[in-house]
C-alpha cells in the first residue's frame, strides 16, 4: 500500500468533530505568516509554496523520512504544479554546524526561492538557519557565533513537523552544536513563514519517540509556567497544553494509530511552545544540555529526566503555580494544602514519564558516571545558567539537583 493510499485510509478513521483544516493567526504574525492545523493539511503544501515563491524549492529532511517515502507528501504535489525540487536529506539528530554549512556551501550561490523543512526539531532547526543563511547571504557559522545577527526575513520557509513535541514550526529559537557546544540563537526572523501542521504524518513515530517528543512539549509548557516572564497569556497556552499531553500521551504511545491522541498531541506540541517562546527555558533544559556533553541523548529524554527535579527545586516559591499544574494534569488538588498540591503535581509528571517508559533517574539512564555529577552540576550553573529561573541556584544546590537525579530523591 503506498503512502497516499495509507493516508487516505487513515482520513477515513478521523473523528467527526476533528474532520477539518484551520488557519491560526495572532499577535506577532505579519500576514501571510500563519499555522495551517488539521489532518490532510499537508495536501495544501502547493497553494502554499506558490503564495509565497516560485522557482526551485529545497526540500530538507532526514534519512529516516526519505527511506519511508514520508517525503513524497512534499515533493510530488510540488513537482506537479511546476516547481523544481532538490532534496537534501543528511540532517543528523542533535545536528552540527557542518551540516548546516555543507548546504549552505551546495545551495547558497543557486535560485533557491523557498525552502521547505520537513521532520523533527534537528530539520526544521537547520531549515530556519538556512533559510536566513542563503536569503542574507551570510555563513551559518557567522551566525551561531554571533558576528552577524538577523535584520530581516531570508529566504521563504515552510516548516511541517513529522513529530509532536520540539515545537519548532513555531518557535523562533535554533538549537545546532559546534563541538561538543550547542548553541541557541533566537531571533523573531528565523520563525517560518508558514507551518503546516498534518497529526496524519506523526503516525510513523515509534513509541520511544513519540514518548520523548511528549515530555519535551510538557516540559516546554511546565518551564513556561515557572519562568520569571510568565503571564496569564503564557499560562493560557501552558496549561492547554499539559491538559492534553497528560491525556493524551500514554494513548499515543500505546497505539500509534490513535488519531484522536495524535491530533491533539500536535495540538500540544504547538500550544506549549507558543508559552516557552514567550518565556525560555529553566534547569530541565539546562539538565538535558548537559547530559549530552557526557552521553547523545535525545532532547526530550534530557528534559524528561530534568523535569520534576526543576519543579521541585522551584516549589518553594511557586507553590501556586505547582498547584494549577497538578489540575492540568488531571490531579484532585482542590481539597490539598499549597505544598501537597504542589508536590502532586512532580509525582504526577514522574508517574506519566514512567508510564511512557522514559527514565526518571540519571542512574536508569545509564552511561553517566555518578563521579562526574560534581562537574555536571558546575557546568550547569556557568554554561546553562537561567536567570530567569524563580530561584536561584548555588552550586552547591546543584551538586544536590544533580546527585537527586541521580537516585530519584524527590522530597
Amino acid at each position: 500500500m503506498g503512502i497516499r493510499t495509507q493516508m487516505e485510509e487513515k482520513i477515513k478513521r478521523i473523528p467527526n468533530e476533528l474532520d477539518r483544516i484551520f488557519d491560526f493567526q495572532t499577535a506577532g504574525m505579519v500576514p501571510p505568516n500563519r499555522i495551517v492545523f488539521g489532518f490532510g493539511a499537508i495536501d495544501q503544501i502547493g497553494k502554499e509554496a506558490m503564495s509565497l515563491a516560485k522557482g526551485k524549492v529545497l526540500v530538507i529532511s532526514d534519512k529516516v523520512l526519505e527511506k519511508i517515502n514520508v517525503l513524497d507528501h512534499v515533493t510530488s504535489p510540488l513537482n506537479s504544479i511546476g516547481f523544481k525540487v532538490e532534496t537534501f536529506t543528511d540532517v543528523e539528530p542533535e545536528p552540527h554546524i557542518e551540516t548546516a554549512e555543507a548546504l549552505y556551501d551546495k545551495y547558497s550561490g543557486g535560485d533557491v526561492s523557498l525552502i521547505v523543512g520537513i521532520g523533527g526539531g534537528s530539520v526544521m532547526d537547520i531549515s530556519k538557519l538556512i533559510a536566513q543563511s542563503i536569503g542574507r547571504k551570510h555563513s551559518p557559522r557567522e551566525y551561531l557565533d554571533r558576528k552577524v545577527s538577523p535584520d530581516s526575513r531570508g529566504i521563504p520557509l515552510i516548516l511541517v513537523p513529522t513529530t509532536a513535541g520540539t515545537g519548532s514550526e513555531v518557535s523562533p529559537f535554533i538549537v545546532i552544536t559546534i563541538g561538543e557546544e550547542k548553541r541557541f540563537p533566537a531571533s523573531p526572523y528565523y520563525f517560518a513563514d508558514i507551518a503546516i501542521i498534518d497529526p496524519l504524518l506523526n503516525c510513523s513515530m515509534p513509541p520511544i519517540v513519540t514518548a520523548s517528543t511528549g515530555i519535551d512539549a510538557l516540559s516546554h509548557a511546565i518551564e513556561a509556567m515557572l519562568h520569571k516572564n510568565a503571564n496569564p497569556f503564557v499560562d493560557s497556552f501552558a496549561v492547554a497544553g499539559i491538559e492534553m499531553v497528560s491525556f493524551y500521551l500514554r494513548r499515543a504511545v500505546a497505539c500509534g494509530e490513535d488519531l484522536e491522541a495524535r491530533y491533539y498531541m500536535s495540538m500540544a506540541a504547538t500550544l506549549s511552545m507558543m508559552a516557552y517562546t514567550m518565556t525560555g527555558g529553566l534547569y530541565a533544559h539546562s539538565a538535558a544540555y548537559v547530559m549530552s556533553l557526557y552521553k547523545p541523548t535525545p532532547h526530550g529524554i534530557g528534559c524528561g529526566l530534568g523535569l520534576p527535579y526543576a519543579m521541585r527545586f522551584n516549589l518553594p516559591v511557586r507553590m501556586d503555580k505547582l498547584r494549577r499544574i497538578a489540575r492540568a494534569l488531571g490531579e484532585n488538588a482542590w481539597m490539598q494544602s499549597p505544598i501537597d498540591a504542589a508536590n502532586l503535581s512532580i509525582s504526577s509528571v514522574v508517574r506519566l514519564i514512567k508510564d511512557v517508559g522514559l527514565p526518571y533517574t540519571l542512574k536508569e539512564y545509564g552511561g553517566i558516571k555518578e563521579s562526574d555529577l560534581g562537574k555536571m552540576a558546575e557546568q550547569m550553573i556557568t554554561i546553562f545558567p537561567r536567570p530567569m529561573n524563580p530561584r536561584t541556584m548555588s552550586k552547591e544546590e546543584s551538586v544536590k539537583f544533580w546527585k537527586d537525579m541521580w537516585g530519584g530523591t524527590l522530597d
